[in-house]
């Protein structure tokens, strides 16, 4: 990657290496996983979907970047 910019690097990139998203696997009917990154208790943006079936990889509300809402995590 090329970033043409005029301010220095240190700028840029302040806060970068601190990020650290939290990750959620939930399950869906029809079989398959979703990792979420979690934006709040009751919503995510949909990471990576993990299905057998190749119908749910054309699927436009499990496309990565979608944003999805749940319910909070049930206590076991």
């Amino acid at each position: 990657m090329i970033l043409y910019t005029p301010m220095p690097v240190e700028a840029v990139l302040e806060g970068f290496a601190s990020y650290r998203p939290e990750y959620l696997e939930l399950d869906y009917p029809g079989g398959g996983k979703l990792i979420v990154e979690a934006l709040s208790p009751t919503e995510g943006r949909l990471v990576r979907l993990i299905s057998s079936r190749p119908d749910d990889y054309l699927r436009p509300e499990l496309q990565p970047g979608t944003i999805i809402t749940f319910g909070p995590p049930r206590r076991r």
